[in-house]
């Protein structure tokens, strides 16, 4: 379900002007999706059933940190045991999350893993920061306020993958029940892989060839 109040944005040119204000890139963003969605695809299908969505998150956790941990002003935070990666002079803070479609103009997407208490307390936290310009006493920042919560949301399977950026709600429950906005990033389709003929010499069964004199 689309919450009326969501603000998305669509356009490219639109959609990097506002990654840029969060410290953000459309290929900081492409390549944290392309490196989970790849983790998932490496599993198996005798791995463990919750294999594809592990491997997603700690891949796209993973490349969060790589791409920001290197700029000024980022930190790796845990506080919660929720995985966040902080700027505090930009009030930020970025989690991963796969979720069943990003980039859903009829819907707001909704997380593959069930919402606990620590993520309602964070996201609700960090709202009030920004309700209240960033001055209410919270025991989360270095600077003393919970950062907002904003969500590199990924969705992909054999076919596609989709990314967005967006700030959630407060929400009860377990699970996310809107986002104040939406920043739509990557839309990629993936042609079924063609497996090639085998030329060669030795890839074939032999053939054996019958020769008759005349």
């Amino acid at each position: 379900m689309l919450n009326l109040q969501t603000q998305i944005i669509e356009e490219p040119a639109d959609a990097e002007r506002e990654l840029a204000a969060l410290g953000l890139t459309v290929e900081m963003v492409t390549r944290v999706a392309r490196q989970s969605r790849s983790a998932k695809m490496e599993t198996l299908p005798i791995d463990p059933c919750n294999s594809p969505g592990t491997q997603s998150y700690i891949y796209g956790v993973r490349a969060i940190r790589k791409a920001q941990l290197r700029k000024k002003g980022w930190r790796m935070c845990r506080d919660g045991n929720l995985e966040a990666t902080v700027n505090d002079k930009l009030g930020i803070q970025l989690l991963f999350q796969n979720v069943d479609c990003a980039c859903g103009v009829g819907r707001d997407p909704e997380s593959m893993s069930e919402k606990g208490g620590g993520a309602r307390r964070l996201v609700q936290s960090g709202n009030q920061r920004e309700l209240f310009g960033g001055v209410q006493p919270a025991k989360f920042g270095k600077i003393g306020t919970t950062p907002k919560v904003w969500l590199i949301c990924v969705s992909s399977d054999e076919k596609t993958l989709k990314a967005e950026v967006s700030a959630p709600m407060d929400f009860e429950g377990n699970q996310y029940s809107g986002f104040s906005k939406r920043i739509f990033v990557v839309n990629e389709r993936f042609d079924p892989e063609v497996t090639p003929i085998n030329n060669d010499d030795t890839g074939g069964p032999d053939v054996e060839v019958l020769v008759k004199r005349k």
